[in-house]
């Protein structure tokens, strides 16, 4: 059904493009309009068996570079139709004007003079540029996100405590440049973090991702160590496996290379972290779990918290947001939840404070997607991710690196 409703997209936004065409530049229509039907038909062609291929066949993949290509060729649909999008928009607008205005005879002569559908169309160009900016130096815009967190439970020793997190690195959609993650793990060892958090999806699917992740990532350091918990691309579901054992032996190489950077997996467990005899405080992690059905549902929260009830400052990591929203809020004493998962959609925009991003056209992010969010004396934060999927590219959305640091009330 997905790969059905983005064919018969493209397929609108280039019948959208074509009329514009058509209207703005009426003489280079007229004088090529063959070459144009017979360029559009061609490239819509690939797109759409780009589309298929990548929505029905990916699956079918055991080499995780061959998927990163895939993805690449995504990207090219991408360059060529995101600006048609934008042109669609600003043609859309023309037309309702225009519509709302055939009535009143008194408007005709101010609506003909309307250059809407002409900006739309000078518009679409400079976003070429941006996406193709986004593909290759976008992805790589490691940024500092700070936090300052305030808790009355945070003990008077933790104080000015900092935690690192990343998430969702997606190791695979880097096949030829792992290497480029080393700026981002030099940022990190700048901060001088006591403790250095993952919030899942390490991998697309396949656990030789992290090989060439493996000598980078062990350099990160932090005073109190290092911690990791999976997410739903963590556990190979978008890959067909032959049989179970694979998938098992799979994961069980995902967690061994994630030790081997230096990182302890907490799969629904706890570990305290002692100031002296008396301040301490838990970190929490469970296994993925998420509202949609294709999404494991592995966490054992009740399983995790069994030995740290008693500890005041519980600080829990998760990979999906909707963990916070159906199984810890109202539900339990824990202050922090860190989760990633959302990617803010990769591509988005920021007015003063607020975010806005496609990811608040889909129910399940349409609450809680990105930056901190408060229930009562509850706080969940949505990292962005420090990584790609699907599309390589992030636009408005750069990877991100939050530096979360406590404060005792």
């Amino acid at each position: 059904m997905s790969a059905f409703l983005i064919i018969i997209g493209l397929i609108l936004l280039d019948l959208i493009t074509i009329s514009g065409i058509k209207r703005t530049f009426p003489k280079f229509y007229s004088n090529n309009w063959k070459k144009i039907k017979y360029a559009f038909v061609l490239q819509a062609a690939i797109a759409i068996l780009i589309v298929i291929f990548g929505v029905f066949f990916q699956r079918k993949f055991g080499n995780f570079r061959i998927i990163t290509l895939i993805y690449y060729a995504m990207a090219v649909v991408a360059v060529v139709y995101i600006p048609k999008a934008v042109y669609s928009f600003f043609w859309y607008i023309d037309w309702m004007i225009r519509k709302i205005s055939a009535k009143k005879s008194s408007n005709k002569h101010i609506v003909d003079k309307l250059y809407i559908h002409k900006i739309g169309f000078w518009t679409g160009l400079p976003v070429v540029c941006l996406v193709l900016w986004g593909i290759f130096f976008g992805k790589y815009n490691f940024t500092i996100e700070n936090v300052e967190f305030s808790a009355k439970n945070i003990p008077k020793k933790f104080d000015g405590y900092k935690i690192v997190q990343i998430s969702d690195i997606h190791a695979g959609s880097f096949a030829w440049s792992a290497g480029r993650f080393q700026k981002a793990v030099d940022l990190i060892n700048e901060q001088k973090p006591d403790i250095i958090v993952i919030t899942g999806d390490i991998v697309n699917n396949f656990s030789d991702e992290l090989i060439a992740f493996i000598p980078i990532f062990s350099q990160l350091t932090a005073s109190d160590g290092k911690f990791v918990v999976l997410g739903n691309h963590d556990y190979g579901g978008y890959y067909r496996w032959k049989n179970e054992a694979d998938s098992v032996e799979n994961i069980n190489n995902i967690i061994k290379y994630t030790e081997q950077m230096g990182f302890a997996v907490l799969n629904n467990e706890a570990v305290v972290i002692n100031r002296g005899y008396e301040d301490s405080i838990a970190v929490i992690g469970v296994e993925n779990w998420g509202v949609l059905k294709r999404f494991p549902k592995r966490a054992d929260l009740k399983k995790a918290m069994n030995e740290v009830q008693s500890v005041p400052f519980k600080l829990l990591l998760t990979h999906d947001p909707s963990f916070w929203t159906k199984e810890v809020k109202s539900q339990t004493d824990i202050a922090l939840t860190l989760a990633g998962h959302t990617h803010g959609m990769q591509m988005g925009i920021k007015l003063g404070n607020k975010h806005i991003s496609p990811a608040i056209v889909f129910p399940r992010f349409r609450r809680y997607w990105i930056g901190l969010y408060q229930h009562d004396e509850q706080y969940l934060y949505i990292n962005r991710g420090i990584g790609v999927v699907g599309l390589p590219m992030r636009i408005g959305m750069p990877p991100e690196i939050t530096v979360i640091t406590l404060r005792s009330l």
